[in-house]
């Protein structure tokens, strides 16, 4: 039961990471890929240290809106991180793609897919269960 619980909360929670669009404007397919391209260059340069941390030791006070939605929300409750959605310091992507869902939203991303993004009537970071 505690892991059935745990799967379904990991799931929840990289549903929530998965959402985090706030850099999306508008819907053109062009400004998607330009919103969801690597953003390393835009990041703060890390320690190799650094790049160990979890991302929300520095987000919870560089981003705490971002940070609490994340945390309130499934993906929050479910323990998914941040780079299971955005990838990591080498590959991030502030707006993931609908493929990172996938891994554990197989079902749900096939129907939407990248023409409907979860976010598109997800709210970022705050996913709920349908």
């Amino acid at each position: 039961m505690k892991k059935s619980c745990t799967a379904i909360i990991t799931i929840g929670v990289l549903l929530m990471l998965f959402a985090c669009s706030n850099a999306v404007v508008g819907t053109g397919a062009a400004q998607n890929e330009a919103a969801s391209g690597p953003v390393k260059a835009q990041h703060p340069q890390l320690s190799d240290q650094d790049k160990l941390r979890p991302c929300f030791e520095c987000h919870k006070d560089v981003t705490p809106q971002i940070y609490t939605q994340w945390y309130n929300s499934a993906h929050g409750i479910g323990n998914v991180k941040c780079y299971q959605c955005h990838g990591t310091y080498e590959d991030l992507r502030k707006v993931p793609s609908v493929d990172r869902c996938a891994a554990c939203h197989a079902g749900e991303a096939m129907d939407a897919g990248e023409a409907k993004p979860c976010w598109n009537c997800h709210l970022n970071h705050t996913f709920k269960g349908h």
